[in-house]
C-alpha cells in the first residue's frame, strides 16, 4: 500500500472510530477502499484498498456511457446513408463528438437527400443502422451520449 492511500485508510478509520461507523465504502476515479471495523472493543480493521487498472477504468466509462445514452431517431422513412457518396467518407464514426449543426447522415425520401444534423453537442457511442438499409420515422439511428 502506497504512503497516500496508508494515510486514507488511517483518517477514514479515525472518522469511523469517532462516529461509531461499523462500515464504511469509499470509490474514486482510480481506486476504491472499504473498511470493516469490528464494534465490539476489539482494535481490528479491515482494509481492502483495490486500485483500478486502465481497463477496469474504461469499462466503468463505458457503463456510464450507456447508463446515460440516449438516441438520434430518423426524423422521416426512407434509406438511410452514413456519407454522401459510396466513395465520400462517412460524416461520423463511433467515438466522435459532433456539434450543433454537423450533418450525421442523410436520408434519401422519394429521390430527395435530406441532410439529418446534429441539434446539440454530443459524443456517438454507437451506429445503429447498417449504411444504405430502410429506416422508418423515429427509428433509433445512433446511441449518443450529450456532451
Amino acid at each position: 500500500m502506497t504512503n497516500d492511500i496508508k494515510s486514507k485508510v488511517k483518517s477514514l478509520y479515525e472518522i469511523m472510530k469517532d462516529e461509531k461507523i461499523g462500515e464504511l465504502e469509499v470509490s474514486s476515479k482510480d481506486y476504491s477502499i472499504s473498511i470493516k471495523r469490528k464494534t465490539n472493543n476489539s482494535p481490528l480493521v479491515e482494509a481492502k484498498p483495490v486500485v483500478k487498472s486502465e481497463d477496469s477504468v474504461a469499462k466503468e466509462e463505458q457503463k456510464q456511457d450507456e447508463i446515460l445514452s440516449e438516441t438520434i431517431k430518423s426524423p422521416i422513412t426512407g434509406v438511410f446513408y452514413a456519407s454522401a457518396s459510396p466513395s465520400s467518407p462517412v460524416f461520423i464514426n463511433e467515438g466522435d463528438i459532433v456539434e450543433v449543426g454537423d450533418t450525421i447522415c442523410i436520408i434519401e425520401a422519394m429521390k430527395v437527400m435530406n441532410e439529418v444534423k446534429a441539434t446539440f453537442k454530443a459524443k456517438i457511442l454507437k451506429a445503429l443502422v447498417e449504411n444504405a438499409t430502410s429506416v422508418n420515422s423515429d427509428q433509433d439511428l445512433f446511441e449518443i451520449k450529450k456532451v
